[in-house]
């Protein structure tokens, strides 16, 4: 019985692992029709597509982490590449509490182009440094 209570558990951790990877891809795919207004003159409010991007893929990677926890996945090691790619992912987020700062805070006009490139930039780049980072775990783990 306590076999299938552990399968059940590894089902369940897997289709929320899933869930929380198809939430990440919303969050980041709720910008698209931002992105096509933009293109064809339309310069709606951020404010509109912020809560789902935010949902997304905050949640999502919630959601994948308490499922690798309970499909007892070990935490990954640090290395030199993970500590760049989050200090650049930090970075990227950063941007935006600048950007609030002089929209809201000191009401000065800005405009979200100006601050998008170093987002986006921040952002992949530190996927990179992640994904760089998970194959030399990879590697170090089959050579022992």
């Amino acid at each position: 019985m306590a076999v299938k209570e552990k399968e059940a558990t590894i089902d369940t951790a897997l289709i929320r692992y899933r869930a929380g990877q198809v939430l990440i891809w919303v969050g980041v795919l709720t910008w698209l029709p931002f992105i096509v207004m933009r293109a064809n003159g339309i310069y709606p409010s951020i404010f509109w597509f912020l809560p789902f991007h935010l949902i997304g893929v905050v949640g999502g990677s919630r959601l994948r982490s308490i499922a690798r926890r309970e499909m007892g996945e070990n935490t990954p090691k640090k290395n030199a590449f993970r500590t760049i790619g989050h200090i650049l992912v930090f970075l990227a987020i950063s941007v935006w509490g600048v950007y609030f700062y002089l929209k809201l805070v000191i009401g000065q006009p800005v405009e979200v182009g100006k601050f998008l490139p170093y987002h986006l930039t921040g952002i992949f780049s530190g996927i990179a440094f992640l994904g760089i980072g998970y194959f030399v775990n990879r590697r170090a783990v089959s050579q022992e």
